[in-house]
């Protein structure tokens, strides 16, 4: 089998409850970093899911986080992602679902995104997940700062006990 689109509404599905992991990341300005990292996404009765995620160094230090909504766009059948960052950057993505068999890939790409007059210049963003054999992985590409579009960070992540 090969993998085909699909209805978003499949993937959130299967994405509901808190995963958690190790990561790494590297862009010029700030060298090379690893992370651990906890995501949760929670269903509304409304449709849409609620997005979570922080990260911490391996020591326990805080690093990052950010929050968002994934929803399905009605019309075109395309996920939808909303975050937005304490760092002043907010960012709209947008992208299919494709499934193979119980493996699913969701490629999401910035239509849109915005800084505070505080916040690093940010471009264009791209958040490319894979679910396959239950785990959950991600690479997130980013041109900002004057740098060209690039891979910033990249996790792999497993679903939290009793989800």
């Amino acid at each position: 089998m090969a993998f085909e689109k699909c209805s978003p509404e499949l993937i959130m599905k299967r994405l509901e409850g808190v995963w958690h992991g190790q990561g790494g990341g590297s862009y010029p300005e700030i060298g090379e970093f690893d992370f651990l990292e906890n995501i949760e996404f929670k269903r509304s009765p409304k449709g849409f899911m609620r997005y979570s995620q922080s990260t911490t160094s391996l020591q326990g230090s805080p690093m990052h986080q950010e929050l968002g909504y994934m929803r399905v766009d009605e019309h075109s059948g395309s996920l939808e992602l909303l975050i937005v960052q304490p760092t002043g950057i907010a960012e709209v993505l947008v992208g299919e679902v494709m499934r193979d068999g119980e493996d699913f890939r969701f490629e999401l790409n910035s239509n849109a995104v915005a800084t505070s007059p505080s916040a690093k210049e940010v471009t264009r963003t791209g958040r490319y997940y894979y679910l396959e054999n239950g785990a959950l992985s991600y690479q997130l590409h980013m041109e900002a700062v004057g740098e060209e579009y690039q891979l910033h960070l990249e996790a792999s992540l497993v679903r939290s006990e009793g989800n």
